[in-house]
């Protein structure tokens, strides 16, 4: 066999793409990634359940923070696991699966409001929870670009 040919190990961690997941197994992927994911999805069909939901603000249309905050962590949860999973390919696609998906969660929570006594259905809930998951990437992609700013920096520096 040719020495020349043949790699020296793995490359140093500065070489390889940007957040592209490193060896790991499926199943701890899952568990770190989508566990959270699903779990936070649960608890919003849970709190949506409730006829009366306990709320601490009391402020007029408090439940539209309510939302925002509800979806913007959400949408973090989900792009986090997405980009894990989707970004090694296409982070663009990434943002826009999160922001699809996070809509028609919102979708399908207020459709589901419709069903519990008390609750109701409110288009502007959604436009709130979707506008919440856009912010949430917004959010992740300059993260993601100053991470990447800064370690470029320091591996040039």
């Amino acid at each position: 066999m040719n020495p020349e040919n043949v790699p020296a190990g793995p490359p140093p961690l500065l070489d390889r793409p940007m957040f592209t997941p490193g060896p790991r197994s499926a199943f701890r992927q899952v568990v770190f990634y989508w566990v959270p994911v699903l779990a936070y999805v649960s608890a919003i069909f849970y709190v949506s359940s409730l006829s009366s939901p306990p709320s601490p603000l009391t402020f007029e249309h408090a439940d539209k923070l309510e939302h925002f905050a509800e979806y913007l962590l959400l949408g973090l949860l989900l792009g986090r696991a997405l980009r894990q999973s989707v970004a090694p390919f296409s982070p663009v696609a990434a943002v826009v699966m999160t922001v699809a998906l996070v809509m028609m969660v919102a979708a399908a929570d207020e459709y589901y409001q419709m069903f519990v006594p008390g609750r109701e259905c409110d288009v502007f809930d959604w436009l709130t929870d979707s506008s919440a998951g856009v912010v949430s990437q917004v959010m992740l992609w300059q993260l993601w670009f100053r991470l990447g700013r800064d370690r470029n920096r320091k591996v040039l520096a």
